[in-house]
């Protein structure tokens, strides 16, 4: 045992008994508490978090004889995924037992690799209005279009368009003075007419090709004014261009934990004080005894302001914790899917990758 490994070894086992220091080992393959602490949970501290890397390294405490190699019964058994709230529009869902670099990898998907189709190509005949024909073609790309891209295929450089890669919207509108009134002073995603292709109009006959959204402005016209284009749609995913992106929003949280220190709490003007000074109403006040006593009621609202820690002593009585292998993702769909969907294509391309690596290192051993 070299001097490095005696030094971590007394670090991790000692423990305090009465008025003396005893080193014990811990129990083996077991790490002591106040290591499974700090591997577990990101320490959340006035000034900056404390243990926020992770301990991943199979050999990390194998001086302890704790062995951190990846093992795929024991992932089966931690993982779970929950979902906690769904809308048509939203999902807010929860994996447990997953590392950050997995969870970010999933995010990524989401944003970037699950396909849809928006405006690509754009063919302007006619524009008298003040906005410049780039501009209008970039506020076109960016509508989100109600069609399922599953049943399109993803267009070929060069080739000719077909039924099954391209959709054509017609846009053609004119402003007028009627009377007092001015007719078409502005321009509508609602005012794009879809030219079925081929197939299409027997294929999409009881759900029409349309804008998600009927109320996006596309640009305003003064009387006499005119705008008249073709717009053509094809398949493409956000990797390429955030158009083609699923999502209005992809992102996670870790799980907070918050702990009050049951020798110090906090009673009376202090927990009144406490609940007070936390604008997410993480804290709420309990009978105790004759007293009133603060208690975490709503850990999942913290936003890890800190402001329960930065008053007198309140550091040492608040622990302000989260949870490494927690996250919590909340997804909004821009309404091209269901946001149940994007979780279910999420993981279906997620799974293809995984066996696509699993192919590239059997045929890499192969060759060797």
């Amino acid at each position: 045992e070299t001097g490095y490994q005696r030094r971590v070894r007394e670090l991790c086992v000692r423990t305090t008994h009465s008025r003396h220091l005893t080193t014990t080992m811990p129990k083996k393959g077991k790490l002591p508490a106040h290591i499974e602490e700090k591997k577990t949970r990101v320490h959340v501290q006035e000034a900056s978090p404390a243990y926020a890397t992770s301990w991943t390294s199979s050999s990390t405490f194998k001086s302890l004889g704790v062995d951190q190699s990846f093992k795929l019964k024991t992932f089966k058994k931690d993982f779970q995924l929950n979902v906690l709230s769904l809308s048509d529009d939203e999902i807010c869902f929860e994996m447990i037992g997953i590392d950050a670099p997995l969870a970010n990898a999933f995010r990524r998907i989401l944003l970037c690799e699950i396909p849809t189709m928006a405006i690509e190509k754009v063919y302007i005949e006619y524009n008298t209005g003040v906005l410049h024909e780039e501009m209008i073609a970039h506020r076109l790309g960016l509508i989100p279009i109600k069609v399922d891209p599953r049943e399109f295929e993803f267009h070929e450089p060069n080739e000719p368009f077909t039924d099954i890669d391209t959709i054509v919207f017609d846009l053609d509108v004119k402003c007028e003075k009627k009377g007092d009134e001015i007719v078409h002073s502005k321009v509508y995603s609602s005012d794009l007419v879809w030219q079925p292709q081929g197939a299409q109009q027997e294929k999409f006959e009881s759900n029409p090709i349309q804008p998600v959204h009927k109320n996006i402005i596309l640009t305003q016209l003064r009387p006499g004014q005119t705008i008249k284009l073709s717009a053509h749609c094809h398949k493409g995913i956000g990797k390429e261009h955030a158009k083609w992106s699923p999502v209005g929003t992809a992102s996670y949280r870790i799980l907070p934990e918050i702990i009050l220190n049951e020798k110090k709490p906090f009673l009376d003007e202090e927990a009144k004080k406490l609940v007070k000074v936390c604008p997410m109403g993480v804290f709420d006040i309990e009978d105790f005894g004759a007293h009133k006593k603060a208690f975490v009621k709503a850990p999942r609202s913290c936003t890890m302001c800190r402001e329960c820690i930065r008053h007198d002593d309140w550091g040492q009585r608040v622990n302000l914790r989260r949870v490494k292998d927690h996250f919590i993702f909340t997804v909004e769909s821009t309404g091209v899917y269901l946001a149940s969907e994007l979780l279910t294509e999420a993981l279906k391309i997620f799974i293809n990758k995984c066996q696509n690596l699993q192919e590239h290192l059997k045929s890499a051993s192969n060759t060797d």
